[in-house]
């Protein structure tokens, strides 16, 4: 599979300006020839794989020159990495002496990938993070190390017993995608996530794209029964109960279809088990489809989003929620759960519904599904909003500025 195209800055300009563009290709002439490295644990599956697919083709054609690795491990790895991942956003576990071994093991294995030539090392996620402590004195006093956290650090995690701190605390800096995040005592940046509006996820499509899509899934009767969609992978975070829960109260009033759209990541191992229960749930339940897609079906989600009268992302941890941007973009009124970097998208009532995480935002959810289906005036109101939001604050041209002045100003202001 190749990167997203297009792979030009100016190719944005409709949609950005001019004026951004130029700030863009001015700030890649001052950082023409630096030598980036990108490490993270998926090619494929996951926002933090797509925004790459698309970031980096575009830091390419700014004159950088960047590399992307990914780190290979076992289901061992695996399993221990998401159990550091759900303990990060306060799911309580035991990080075990064996998981933390392989953990470690895995990262050794894998430190040949670095680039001890490059200026600037960006590793993403609990992962990979451990490379760092496997790099040559003599290396690391030349180059930055730059952690940056895609996941929601919860506050029960800010402590100074906290086995991850320590190993986070070795790079130069850190970055979060809200302000809300546990912190370490390292230099810390925030940087909101972002959509590629190019992309197959994002691009426009012609409504005979979107019912060619719409025939192969045997999704029909939208007129009749408008379509509710929550598109995210299946993990124990995402919400899928409440929002299975929500829609069987509102088809005891409306007339309406819920559809779960979810796929699998290489390193996610609870994917599986998540899904089964999903199955589980709904067997038997009318208007209710579960779609496991593989995980570069970008353009069925696409349509399936612009087909949808109405997007759920009822998380109860979210580390941005980059579903909700993409439900936004595609003019579609977002109920999602008031948790991690969600506020920072939604205003309630202005561009969708914040809702409380969990079983007690259900009743919430349900409300607010039944008043946006029997107000369409006010959904289309909403989606134009969501759109308009998402166009001025996050867009890949302001993520990729972002990211470079970062690693401008930890090369320049050590």
């Amino acid at each position: 599979m190749t990167p997203n195209k297009p792979v030009s800055i100016t190719d944005y300009t409709p949609l950005v300006g001019q004026e951004k563009i130029e700030e863009l290709l001015r700030f890649g002439e001052e950082l023409k020839g630096l030598k980036l490295q990108q490490i993270n644990s998926a090619r494929f599956g996951g926002g933090v794989a797509e925004m790459l697919l698309s970031l980096i083709p575009l830091e390419r054609s700014l004159g950088l020159d960047v590399t992307w690795d990914v780190i290979e491990g076992d289901p061992a790895f695996f399993t221990y990495t998401k159990t550091m991942h759900n303990f990060l956003q306060g799911k309580p576990g035991t990080l075990d002496l064996l998981g933390a071994k392989a953990y470690w093991e895995t990262n050794r294995r894998n430190y040949p990938l670095v680039n001890e030539s490059a200026d600037a090392v960006l590793v993403h996620d609990p992962q990979p993070a451990g490379l760092i402590t496997y790099v040559p004195e003599a290396v690391r006093r030349r180059q930055k190390w730059l952690w940056r956290c895609h996941i929601q650090t919860s506050r029960e995690v800010c402590t100074l017993m906290n086995p991850i701190r320590p190993l986070i605390e070795l790079y130069d800096a850190a970055v979060y995608s809200s302000t809300r995040y546990c912190t370490w005592g390292t230099r810390s940046f925030i940087i909101l996530p972002y959509i590629d509006p190019l992309s197959d996820k994002n691009r426009e499509l012609t409504e005979a794209e979107i019912q060619s899509v719409l025939e192969r899934h045997g999704i029909g009767d939208l007129d009749e029964k408008p379509l509710i969609t929550l598109v995210s992978r299946f993990d124990p975070f995402k919400g899928h109960a409440y929002a299975i829960e929500s829609f069987a109260a509102v088809r005891k009033e409306r007339r309406c279809q819920l559809l779960l759209v979810g796929g699998t990541a290489s390193d996610d191992p609870e994917n599986e088990l998540i899904l089964s229960e999903i199955l589980e749930k709904t067997a038997g339940m009318e208007d209710v489809r579960v779609l496991n897609l593989p995980a570069d079906s970008h353009r069925d989600i696409n349509a399936l989003q612009r087909a949808s009268a109405i997007i759920l992302q009822p998380s109860v941890k979210e580390g941005f929620g980059l579903t909700v941007t993409e439900g936004l973009w595609k003019r579609k009124p977002v109920i999602a759960g008031d948790t991690g970097g969600i506020p920072a998208q939604i205003a309630d009532g202005y561009n969708g519904y914040l809702i409380n995480p969990g079983e007690a935002g259900v009743p919430e959810m349900t409300e607010r599904i039944i008043f946006l289906l029997d107000n369409p005036v006010i959904a289309r109101e909403m989606g134009r909003r969501g759109w308009e939001t998402v166009r001025e604050r996050f867009l890949i041209t302001r993520g990729l500025w972002d990211e470079l002045m970062l690693i401008k100003t930890m090369l320049q202001h050590p």
